[in-house]
């Protein structure tokens, strides 16, 4: 008698459908059949500016700190319980929690997206979850050794945060453009962003930078700065944008910069080297291991020194080139996060099979 992969339901629960480096990365992967396993997404709540797609539900539209968002995202998966429940970040993780209390046979996995606990609630809602899931996955190694204790690495896995695979971009000489993307919050540290442009400007007037995202809380302090500065005539708040139109805005920078207090994976840093932007960032998070000082990036460490490294950059084309090119060859032979996701959903749920 042979055995043939039972069909198994996948869900992905994530807070709401913004374009934060999660949800991003939830959209690479199709909603649909792979194989033998049914991957859909659900969002706790509704937001008024998307369409659902198939594949996805969207919870009610509601305020996000709404308790009936919760236990409306609980009273369907309990109901029509999928085989592997995926949470990502701590609101849906008091889901988990309840899901796998009432359906202790259905496998889950918390999902970790950031090396360290954002406040009191997510860090109880995390720990609990670890405790009670089936397997931990983690965006980095960073993530993954940072916030699981020792006694449940076992249950840990990385899990690449690479959307796309993309061809290596035409070597070209460097602009004084440079670009940001992602929300705009102070844990991206845009504050300090804007104190190391300001100092380029002083030494280069023709300089711009360009940021991109929502805002997250700093927006109006932000401008107020530049304002402060006299560089509104150099930096420019572009607001959301989708992720064609930033690729559109990175092809016209050569500088991807971004100081971070902290960060996980830092998918936008990411997408930014594949494109041959070279990365001016802190390192910290996973950006440690993956930016290499003066070979595939400018580690922002003094202030002074990476001004004087950037400028040093744009008058010198080949070694900008050489830099440029190392930071999109890095990501040539990395595996995909759609690719690396269903393997582990796979590999989770491998005993599970049906007799033909």
């Amino acid at each position: 008698m042979t055995q043939t992969p039972k069909k198994l339901r996948v869900v992905h629960l994530i807070p709401y459908d913004g374009i934060g480096g999660v949800e991003i990365a939830a959209h690479s992967l199709p909603t649909g059949w792979h194989e033998n396993l049914l991957f859909e997404r659900q969002y706790l709540v509704r937001e008024a500016s998307v369409t659902p797609q198939t594949g996805e539900y969207h919870g009610p539209s509601t305020p996000l700190n709404d308790p009936r968002a919760y236990w409306h995202a609980l009273w369907r998966l309990v109901r029509n319980p999928p085989d592997l429940l995926v949470a990502s970040l701590w609101r849906s993780a008091l889901v988990l929690i309840c899901f796998k209390i009432l359906r202790p046979n259905k496998k889950t996995v918390i999902f970790l997206h950031l090396a360290h606990d954002v406040h009191l609630i997510d860090k109880l809602a995390n720990s609990i979850a670890m405790r009670l899931c089936d397997a931990i996955w983690a965006d980095s190694t960073m993530t993954l050794t940072q916030r699981v204790p020792q006694v449940l690495r076992g249950k840990g896995r990385t899990i690449s945060f690479l959307l796309t695979s993309r061809p290596l971009p035409t070597p070209r000489a460097p602009r004084a453009n440079f670009v940001f993307w992602g929300r705009l919050n102070a844990q991206k540290g845009l504050d300090r962003s804007l104190k190391l442009f300001a100092a380029i400007a002083r030494r280069l007037p023709e300089v711009r930078f360009t940021i991109i995202g929502p805002d997250g809380g700093m927006g109006k302090a932000l401008r107020a700065q530049v304002k402060k500065m006299n560089l509104e005539s150099r930096v420019v708040f572009s607001g959301p944008m989708l992720h064609d139109d930033i690729s559109q805005a990175a092809a016209q920078a050569s500088f991807y910069l971004q100081t971070s207090h902290d960060e996980g994976m830092a998918m936008a840093v990411v997408e930014a080297m594949q494109a041959g932007l070279v990365p001016v960032v802190t390192p910290v998070g996973e950006i440690a291991r993956y930016c290499r000082d003066g070979e595939n990036a400018v580690l922002v460490r003094s202030d002074e020194t990476t001004v004087d490294t950037v400028l040093a950059l744009l008058e010198d084309s080949d070694r900008y080139k050489r830099i440029s090119s190392a930071a999109a060859k890095y990501w040539q032979s990395k595996p995909l996060y759609r690719d690396d996701f269903l393997v582990a959903a796979k590999e989770l749920m491998g005993g599970q099979t049906n007799a033909a």
